[in-house]
């Protein structure tokens, strides 16, 4: 081994050099586990055996060719040190490199981009406290809007006392018509006030576009806080309550980012500006837009490190975390583990820990198979990916449809028409609800009853509603499934309801009720698949197709891998046997991005990369 110059902690790692090495080392290996005499190594040569070996003469001229490479790398690495600083120019703000610039100076690049923000912890952690406080404030008023639509109000309704009010009469008549009411009447309010008085609110997709670019994210295309967070999440939260199949994890990192970035200005504006640049204050401002929305979706979803890993995956088109955002690496975990510790250790310190989804038999049967692992992944993974790909393609064409290129809202008449379409698209939805009731809401409270086959009855869910309402079901919700028939039925039922609310504008995100749709087709595949199942293969088949299933179609179209399969690991119960699952839905999240990568151009997020 060649001690090679000591060089500065700032100096980027030379690939043809790592490559020399790379090369002395294999040797070395091959040397010491060859029977041989015993070798001695010197500072500059290896001590070659005897003449009469037959690996003499080779190693005699690989070492040459070698160690004459790295005297050149070392010699061109010295060289490249002082040019990088005097001939390094800018270009739109990023480091732009003269034209005989080799592999190594982007590396460097690559390194700064990625290095430690400016942004101090303590600042973090403090946005953190206050984001992840909205998110469990958030949580709460959910809970509660729920509570009075679709138990308080139901129980009085259908209670046994008698109204002489005409649709009091009507409803107890009928009903299922309760849900189609109450989703139009929702639908028909977010309508109103998204088009009328917040037509331009900030959503999650100008998250992802503007912490997308590569060369640095523009943060002055951040509104200011005060017009859009309570707007942003008013609206969300009548869209949710309301029966949507729209979740509130979009509407989270929305308004986690808006307030990072609100708090980072303020940060500026307290602190001295001698000697910082618009860049220097951009990288902070988007580095507390990340960790904002690690807070608020820590704060709603009560778990740790998978918020702030989704917030910061999701602004990268690929299956990874760009360098701009792995900056922001340390401030986003910060801001997640500060609120992690408020929530669970100052406001909810008693409330037990652990997950509360069960995927698969208390007792497995058989143990899980390498092959069996890697055959559901690959099938769960491509099944998922084209799923998802389908899944954005109709929402784009279903954009075209109700909302042409030429329509816009500038006059009174065009609103009103937009809010007219709004209207009948949320009857539409509550229609499918009506016999399908499965579709309802965004999935978390209910999925338990689609990840074990509706063994879990419907109603027996958080988000389960009166029997009385589901009379018109076609799939009985509070059975098990009957069929891979009923569950595809489900599946596809739930993937209209989530298009058509998403391709109607209704705020919301998809997390959840994509990993509930995707639940529901699994089943659909599992029983297409059955009979090409050996018998005596482990009962975590089905299980581990479940959860990949779920884990793929989510990734196809968010781009977060390992940010989804942390959620469902997060979320699982202690009965769930994690560590035979867990490689092969993540297996299936990685493959279900690349597929989708080379299946379609398009995404469902606009990507500014």
């Amino acid at each position: 081994h060649r001690s090679s110059p000591t060089q500065n902690s700032s100096t980027s790692y030379y690939p043809l050099e790592s490559a020399a090495r790379m090369v002395v080392y294999a040797q070395l290996l091959a040397v010491l586990l060859l029977p041989q005499q015993h070798h001695a190594l010197s500072s500059t040569r290896l001590l070659h055996r005897p003449s009469a070996t037959p690996f003499s003469t080779s190693t005699r001229k690989i070492n040459a060719c070698v160690f004459d490479q790295i005297d050149r790398c070392n010699a061109i690495s010295n060289y490249r040190q002082v040019k990088h600083h005097n001939q390094l120019s800018y270009h739109n703000g990023r480091a732009a490199l003269p034209l005989h610039s080799s592999t190594s100076d982007v590396t460097a690049n690559s390194c700064d981009a990625s290095s430690s923000s400016e942004t101090p912890l303590s600042v973090a952690m403090a946005v953190g406290i206050v984001t992840s406080l909205i998110g469990y404030l958030y949580s709460k008023c959910m809970k509660s809007g729920f509570n009075l639509l679709w138990n308080t109000i139901p129980s009085a309704l259908f209670g046994g006392s008698k109204s002489s009010w005409r649709l009091c009469k009507l409803l107890n008549q009928y009903p299922a018509a309760y849900i189609v009411l109450i989703m139009t009447l929702g639908g028909g309010l977010v309508a109103t006030l998204s088009t009328l008085y917040f037509p331009n609110l900030f959503s999650a997709h100008d998250y992802v576009h503007i912490l997308s670019k590569e060369d640095g994210a523009s943060m002055d295309k951040f509104p200011p806080q005060a017009k859009h967070l309570l707007p942003v999440m008013a609206l969300s939260l009548l869209t949710s309550i309301s029966g949507f199949s729209l979740g509130p994890e979009a509407p989270m990192v929305t308004a986690g980012g808006l307030v990072g970035v609100s708090l980072a200005r303020k940060y500026l504006q307290s602190t001295s500006q001698k000697g910082r640049d618009n860049k220097s204050s951009a990288s902070i401002e988007e580095t507390l837009a990340y960790a904002g929305a690690a807070g608020t979706l820590t704060g709603f979803m009560n778990v740790p490190l998978a918020g702030p890993i989704f917030a910061m995956e999701m602004t990268s088109r690929r299956a990874g975390i760009s360098p701009f955002a792995a900056k922001s690496w340390s401030a986003a975990m910060a801001a997640s583990f500060a609120g992690m510790l408020f929530v669970r250790g100052g406001l909810v310190p008693n409330l037990n820990l652990g997950g509360h989804f069960t995927y698969g038999a208390k007792a497995a049967v058989g143990a899980l198979t390498g092959k069996e692992m890697i055959l559901a992944s690959l099938v769960c993974g491509a099944g998922g990916a084209v799923v998802g790909t389908c899944f954005h393609k109709v929402i784009t064409l279903l954009k075209a449809l109700i909302w042409p290129a030429k329509s816009s809202t500038s006059t009174n008449k065009e609103r009103y028409v937009a809010i007219g379409k709004k209207v009948l698209i949320a009857a539409t939805i509550g229609i499918i609800s009506v016999f399908y009731p499965q579709t309802m809401f965004w999935g978390e409270g209910s999925l338990q009853c689609v990840v074990d086959g509706q063994c879990t009855p419907f109603s027996a869910t958080p988000h389960g509603i009166p029997s009385i309402m589901l009379g018109l079901a076609r799939v009985n919700p509070n059975q098990p499934l009957a069929s891979g028939t009923a569950a595809l039925q489900v599946g596809v039922a739930k993937f209209m309801a989530i298009a058509l609310a998403s391709a109607g504008r209704f705020p919301g995100g998809v997390i959840f009720p994509l990993l509930s749709n995707g639940a529901s087709l699994a089943h659909a595949l599992i029983s297409a698949l059955r009979p090409m199942i050996p018998s005596a293969s482990s009962s975590l088949v089905s299980p581990l197709m479940v959860m990949s299933f779920m884990a793929s179609i989510l990734t196809s179209i968010t781009r977060t891998p390992l940010a989804t399969v942390l959620i469902l690991a997060f979320t699982a119960s202690g009965m769930t046997n994690l560590s035979a699952l867990l490689p092969g839905v993540l297996m299936a999240s990685y493959v279900s991005v690349w597929v989708s990568d080379r299946i379609s151009s398009e995404s469902f997020f606009s990507y500014s990369e």
